[in-house]
């Protein structure tokens, strides 16, 4: 079932770091204000829910109060029958796009207790992932071990996730601090999309919410 998200201009100061996640140093100087989605232009998109396919969407899914949530647990199906990944509950986002710097912006909250789970992605069409941020013990990550953020669990906080398929630059912010810059690359004319939710676990259950969900290109 697909839904039309109308997105609401927001400013978003951001505050540019001169580290890496995970990068120790003394504390830095003070930098120039940054805004992750400056040049950019805010766009609306639909998505569609992939969730267990034996369920309902509802089981899974719900919107309250322009809170998103999303939830899987042990034991839940693929999102289609035969599929041999794992449990998913995700916004699987409509727009496909090749070239540019595309950005995705949103405040988020991870339940406790949610671990060894991805909750936002820039994907390909096939296999592999430009962006793959997963909360493992509380912490967060790009990938299987590039630090983010630590202690980030079970409170609100604001992520920004960039992908340019033109140039490869990968960027993260959380909490208006520039975490990771990095490249990933593809050959040329490979779509990729955003998604974000809960898809992959190894407790008992895992939960996100997200609001404010915004869409730049």
């Amino acid at each position: 079932m697909k839904r039309s998200l109308i997105v609401t201009t927001a400013t978003l100061v951001a505050l540019s770091a001169c580290w890496l996640a995970g990068t120790a140093q003394a504390a830095p100087a003070p930098q120039t204000a940054t805004d992750p989605t400056s040049g950019l232009t805010q766009y609306t998109d639909t998505y569609k829910v992939q969730h267990p396919y034996n369920l309902p969407e509802s089981a899974r899914f719900s919107i309250t109060n322009g809170v998103y949530n999303l939830f899987i647990l042990k034991g839940d199906k693929g999102y289609s029958q035969g599929t041999t990944t794992g449990a998913r509950t995700e916004m699987r986002w409509g727009e496909n796009w090749s070239s540019g710097e595309h950005l995705w912006s949103a405040d988020v909250d991870i339940d406790a207790g949610t671990t060894g789970t991805c909750i936002m992605q820039v994907h390909v069409n096939g296999q592999g992932e430009a962006i793959y941020i997963q909360t493992k013990n509380g912490n967060l990550y790009n990938s299987v071990g590039t630090l983010l953020a630590t202690n980030i669990v079970g409170s609100w906080f604001h992520l920004d996730a960039a992908y340019n398929p033109s140039n490869h630059l990968v960027q993260i912010w959380v909490n208006n601090r520039l975490t990771l810059t990095t490249h990933y690359a593809k050959p040329s004319g490979t779509q990729f999309y955003f998604k974000n939710g809960v898809y992959n676990l190894s407790g008992a259950k895992s939960e996100t919410h997200f609001k404010n969900i915004e869409l730049w290109h």
